[in-house]
């Protein structure tokens, strides 16, 4: 497997990123503004919050001039389209901690390969990208034996990041994992915001029922609309 696009992708998102405090502004206030309004505490609006991340990492991709398309709607294997056949894929996590993972692969009964470059949106870490040449043995299969996990431990060590601290021996599955060497140019520490506490958070499908009702096909449904409680 050849990271070459996707590493260079990578390199040029950062670099940009790095090089321009507005465009990295504007990420943060996005995501932080999706996670107010979305807190990721309802199930449903995990999946929106994701969708929403990947659309902000294509934006701010293109206003640097880089040519990607967001594709998630057609391509299971990637979000952002570098070329036909290839591209990325984005991840946001809340999780943290040593013990942490972020979840690769959901196969619905096989586990599946971690073998797309990946851009990670990390709440209190940042944004950085990682492929499982540069993790080289840094999953696992998860507990129910249907998905795929990476350690946040060793993505953060791969990007040159403290190890987080904790009480007691790391897990035997973390020990395990070998400790990957720091790489350059594939990290930057955006203020992600860590999951939002909120008393009435909206969900993700309230507007998109209400929206649906107002196109005049159900009068008597519109007028007995509520948002959720």
């Amino acid at each position: 497997m050849s990271y070459r696009e996707a590493r260079g992708f990578a390199e040029e998102f950062f670099a940009a990123l790095h090089g321009s405090a507005t465009i990295a502004g504007e990420v943060e206030a996005a995501i932080e503004e999706c996670v107010r309004r979305y807190d990721t505490g309802p199930y449903e609006n995990r999946f929106i919050v994701g969708a929403v991340v990947e659309q902000i990492i294509g934006a701010a991709a293109r206003s640097f001039g880089l040519e990607v398309k967001n594709a998630g709607a057609r391509r299971q294997a990637y979000d952002l389209e570098l070329r036909p056949g290839l591209g990325l894929s984005v991840k946001y996590t809340s999780v943290t901690g040593r013990s942490g993972v972020i979840r690769l692969t959901n196969s619905q009964g096989a586990v599946g390969v971690w073998d797309t470059g990946t851009i990670f949106v990390v709440a209190g870490v940042g944004v950085g990208y990682a492929d499982d040449e540069l993790l080289p043995g840094c999953t696992k299969t998860s507990g129910d034996g249907r998905s795929l996990d990476v350690s946040l431990e060793r993505i953060r060590q791969l990007w040159g990041l403290e190890s987080t601290a904790g009480r007691g021996p790391a897990p035997m599955w973390l020990s395990a994992m070998p400790v990957p060497h720091p790489v350059a140019g594939y990290f930057a520490p955006l203020e992600v915001p860590l999951r939002a506490t909120v008393k009435a958070p909206r969900l993700a499908g309230d507007p998109i029922a209400l929206d649906i009702l107002q196109s005049g096909l159900s009068p008597n449904l519109l007028a007995n609309f509520q948002w959720s409680v």
